[in-house]
């Protein structure tokens, strides 16, 4: 199974997670606080999940490159998520008075915050690994006019260079290794 594929299995749970806590309390069996500490903790969970996915995924992506095993970086996940997804929650919350429904805001939400934290996740480890030199953009099987432009034909990239993304890309870095970098002649 892909890297993509895995963090795709992981965002589909969490909207259906999430959607089912919404639903509970839409017929009133949890508070609307309830609701808010739940939504927000499954989606943490699953931010939690993303970045050890990211970063087990570039061990062995380095590891089938080099032939030589690579460990994980142990990046950890951002330490204030629950509060700012609480935040988030309350947020989409405060728009059913305006726009009566907010499935779909709920649904982009729970799906894209793990996402973004994989894609931040990889980039750091990305970063941090020895064994990297740069990067070329992989597009996901349907990318948009913005990432087919990002991509600037294949360019390999530095490390150090930050990924760009937008809101539900699903874009990739593939690794270029040290040892596949050739010298330049001068």
């Amino acid at each position: 199974m892909s890297y993509q594929s895995v963090i795709e299995q992981l965002r589909t749970s969490t909207d259906r997670q999430v959607m089912e806590a919404y639903r509970r309390y839409g017929l009133g069996l949890i508070t609307e606080a309830q609701f808010v500490q739940l939504a927000a903790a499954v989606i943490a969970e699953a931010n939690n999940s993303a970045v050890t996915v990211a970063d087990v995924a570039l061990s062995a992506e380095l590891t089938r490159l080099s032939g030589i095993a690579h460990a994980p970086l142990g990046i950890l996940p951002f330490s204030g998520d629950q509060r700012r997804l609480e935040k988030g929650v309350r947020t989409l919350l405060d728009e059913v008075a305006v726009t009566g429904d907010i499935t779909e805001r709920l649904t982009r939400f729970a799906r894209t915050e793990p996402l973004t934290a994989a894609n931040n996740a990889y980039s750091t480890a990305v970063t941090g690994s020895p064994s990297v030199e740069g990067w070329v953009r992989q597009m996901d099987g349907d990318p948009c006019q913005l990432c087919q432009w990002w991509w600037r034909g294949g360019r390999v990239w530095p490390k150090s260079h930050r990924m760009a993304h937008h809101k539900g890309c699903s874009c990739t870095q593939r690794v270029v290794t040290v040892d596949r970098v050739k010298a330049v002649a001068r």
